[in-house]
């Protein structure tokens, strides 16, 4: 969440905290900030538009221009699930925009999809998810995302939303630190959220830009390994006294410590820092070549 905030993205802060009940510790948790009206408010300086939790399996694939049609469920829980103004319960806005981005023409669609969309800033999400493994949201498996419709420019903003499946972590058997950075959607399975992005030639060599500049050592060189151990150092004496984490898949403060550096097998498929460098190292050798443009957002 630090390195999106870095980069530019409406992201919730996060950091570690330490559980006692009175007096006891009970172990070593996250806490990232809840994503709600004052949150939009926060960063948008407005909390009167439609914010909607975006989970599983939510595709943005067109099905009609209906509102209603986007109202549908999964188990007990709306996919596109509105989280503001609910007694409205007004999906037009979320209709036409998914209509837009299925629907517009690939020579209009750069110019288009900015009226209703801050497409450039989710360009750098796309580089962001690509570069830290995040198979968990839109681009992949359809999950783990907020649209909010800001009220000022009448169009929707990203919002980045449980990123813990990343830096190689892997259910799907896939090696997601050399995967390719533009086709990085499920084989055969339709991702309009990026795949409208990569055909587009404008918006592909935006995105290109903004992968460059990630690669940088503004952004991903020693001050982000240097953070890194920071953090390591701030935490291992919680972890290494947290009485429920050998409890989690069975690992020991060992296994905490290798993680940094080397697999742990099953769904840990690399070390963190091995990832970074491969990622980086794969992502270069794949960018294509771009031409710089600026960019007034």
């Amino acid at each position: 969440m630090d390195l999106f905030r870095d980069f530019g993205i409406p992201a919730p802060r996060a950091n570690h905290v330490a559980v006692y009940i009175n007096g006891d510790y009970y172990g070593l948790y996250i806490n990232v900030e809840h994503i709600d009206e004052e949150f939009a408010f926060s960063r948008f300086d407005n909390k009167n538009g439609n914010l909607f939790k975006c989970l599983w399996p939510a595709d943005l694939n067109y099905k009609g221009t209906d509102p209603e049609n986007y109202k549908f469920m999964n188990g007990d829980r709306r996919v596109y699930d509105l989280r503001t103004r609910i007694m409205d319960d007004d999906y037009s806005d979320l209709a036409d925009f998914i209509t837009k981005l299925n629907q517009l023409p690939n020579s209009e669609f750069d110019c288009a999809i900015y009226k209703i969309f801050n497409v450039f800033d989710y360009l750098k999400v796309i580089a962001l998810d690509v570069f830290i493994g995040n198979w968990d949201g839109p681009i992949y498996n359809k999950n783990n995302f907020y649209l909010y419709r800001n009220t000022q420019y009448e169009r929707f903003e990203y919002i980045p939303y449980d990123l813990d499946n990343t830096f190689g972590i892997d259910w799907f058997n896939k090696d997601w630190k050399t995967r390719n950075i533009y086709e990085w959607e499920p084989s055969g399975s339709s991702r309009p959220i990026y795949t409208q992005m990569m055909e587009n030639d404008q918006l592909r060599n935006l995105y290109s830009y903004y992968t460059s500049e990630l690669m940088s050592a503004n952004y991903t060189g020693d001050d982000f390994t240097n953070e890194i151990l920071r953090i390591k150092n701030m935490i291992t004496p919680y972890v290494e006294l947290d009485p429920f984490y050998p409890l989690d898949y069975g690992f020991s403060i060992e296994d905490f410590h290798n993680s940094y550096n080397q697999s742990l097998g099953d769904h840990v498929k690399a070390g963190l820092f091995p990832y970074i460098e491969t990622r980086k190292q794969s992502t270069l050798e794949q960018l294509e070549n771009y031409e710089e443009q600026a960019v007034i957002n």
